[in-house]
């Protein structure tokens, strides 16, 4: 049977369709699927932990190889089929929750534990974050295209973002595989990539907010950027004392790692 024919099979004899409140789309290419699962190397992690299972494209192949598995999923409906095709897998467990509210470290340590998943894209950017600031050792996800290349940060790129700098300041982002848009049921309107994230530097998430405010606006300089908060004045004082060229730049000219300094910097003297 193949993974549409499965799906297909799956939806009638539940009931189910695929809800766009959920960001439903569920991936059907085979290929893609044995792909994301051979490179992400989930038998490496102690715990896997998927976002958003569905229907269990993802999630079957991985519990083959996962020591223990956990899968997230918000709507009650799929957590009844997930419960049905996982009622005898010992190293799986189903949970019912907004993963927004999941708390992953009450089933693994931030340091061996694998995030994957085919990310609802109304809140890719939020879930994104969310994963940043509980740490993991490696994350596989599902965006949209547009969305992959701005998390690949190149300095001097035009659409560099606060959150691929971010990343590229503690890991590295490559890319696992392009999927077009027929690769899912139902198709959505545009054409996706699978990107594996892997960290190599412990980087305290209450540094983010500064990235945030350094790319407030992309045509602004490091310095114009932070002027628009208060909160930093102090900070602004020093790094003119000692006559920071970085603040005569825009974030997106400077290296992630320049990026990371700066805002350690700025976090050390903004009280």
């Amino acid at each position: 049977m193949t993974e549409l024919a499965r799906i297909q099979s799956l939806m009638k004899d539940y009931g189910l369709f695929a809800k766009k409140s959920f960001g439903q789309n569920f991936l059907i290419n085979e290929g893609i699927i044995r792909r994301i699962v051979e490179k992400m190397t989930p038998q490496d992690f102690d715990v896997v932990i998927e976002i958003g299972p569905g229907l269990a494209s993802l999630t079957l192949p991985l519990s083959k190889k996962a020591k223990k598995l956990i899968a997230v999923d918000a709507d009650r409906d799929m957590i009844m089929v997930l419960n049905d095709l996982f009622k005898d897998s010992e190293n799986v467990r189903i949970v019912s929750s907004d993963f927004l509210r999941f708390d992953p470290d009450q089933y693994s340590k931030k340091e061996s534990r694998l995030f994957i998943g085919n990310l609802p894209y109304n809140i890719t950017s939020e879930l994104l974050e969310y994963l940043l600031e509980k740490g993991f050792k490696s994350a596989g996800v599902m965006v949209q295209k547009e969305v992959a290349d701005k998390l690949t940060y190149v300095k001097g790129k035009k659409d560099n973002s606060p959150l691929g700098a971010f990343i590229k300041a503690q890991g590295e982002i490559s890319l696992i595989s392009a999927v077009d848009s027929s690769s899912f049921n139902p198709a959505p309107k545009v054409d996706s990539a699978f990107v594996r994230i892997d960290h190599t530097k412990d980087v305290d998430f209450k540094l983010y907010p500064i990235f945030r405010a350094l790319f407030k606006d992309p045509n602004k300089t490091t310095l114009n950027c932070l002027k628009q908060y208060k909160i930093y004045d102090n900070a602004i004082a020093y790094l003119k004392e000692q006559n920071d060229e970085r603040l005569s730049y825009r974030a997106r000219q400077l290296e992630a790692e320049d990026l990371l300094d700066l805002a350690s910097t700025i976090f050390d003297h903004n009280k």
